[in-house]
């Protein structure tokens, strides 16, 4: 599945664009009004990223456009829209509503074909209500960079597992909803988000480059209702 390269190359940042969001590991600036380029900070590679996105979205699964990759530099469709933990932030989106789509985007994923040998099915492995925003043409996940191939039911432990830490934070703006948005969410989650439970703690850890577990055992004791 290659990559459609309009332009040949990413664009160099320049002073002048609008920079959209930063996270952990990445900007993502304004190249028009249709494009993005999302930068790494640090040396990597893109490409496989940039090959599943386009393999999936090839299926019908709703992904935002890749349109050239090089380096740590994706330069992809812009979306225009909240995400969907902005609009359930602000009560336009119910949080049945939200907890019935991420489980939607979820089952849709895990449903499509392996990768071209692949041993497994296709995961997110970060499916949570920032990485979904809400388009015109409906809802869109973004940030695929932790995507790889396995068992569904890590997928959904894990996006479980991340609602759980927002819930369990008493200091998260969002930790009320999130809380909400677990429990609606596992009462209709695709598969079974315990049975690899454990594993989606250590998948969690590698992410958060944490050295054990203690941070996450609030969490895993909210999934498990034993807090």
């Amino acid at each position: 599945m290659m990559v459609h390269q309009r332009s040949g190359s990413v664009p160099r940042v320049s002073s002048d664009l609008e920079l959209l969001a930063s996270g952990n590991e990445a900007d993502v600036y304004a190249l028009d009004e249709c494009r993005v380029l999302r930068r790494h900070r640090w040396m990597t590679d893109v490409s496989g990223e940039a090959e599943l996105m386009a393999y999936v979205g090839s299926l019908g699964y709703p992904v935002p456009e890749v349109y050239a990759a090089r380096g740590g530099d994706l330069e992809m469709e812009r979306l225009h829209g909240p995400t969907m933990a902005v609009a359930m932030a602000e009560g336009r989106v119910p949080i049945g509503e939200s907890a019935t789509v991420l489980a939607d985007l979820l089952r849709r994923l895990h449903d499509l074909p392996p990768l071209p040998g692949g041993t497994g099915r296709i995961l997110h492995l970060d499916l949570h209500p920032e990485n979904v925003m809400l388009t015109g043409r409906g809802p869109v996940v973004i940030d695929w960079v932790n995507a790889r191939d396995g068992h569904p039911d890590l997928d959904t432990g894990l996006s479980a597992l991340i609602l759980a830490m927002v819930a369990t934070d008493g200091e998260h703006v969002w930790s009320a909803p999130a809380g909400e948005l677990l429990d609606a969410f596992l009462a209709v989650a695709p598969g079974d988000p315990f049975r690899l439970l454990d594993d989606a703690v250590r998948v969690r850890m590698r992410q958060l480059s944490l050295d054990d577990d203690g941070s996450l055992a609030p969490a895993v004791a909210r999934m498990l209702g034993e807090s």
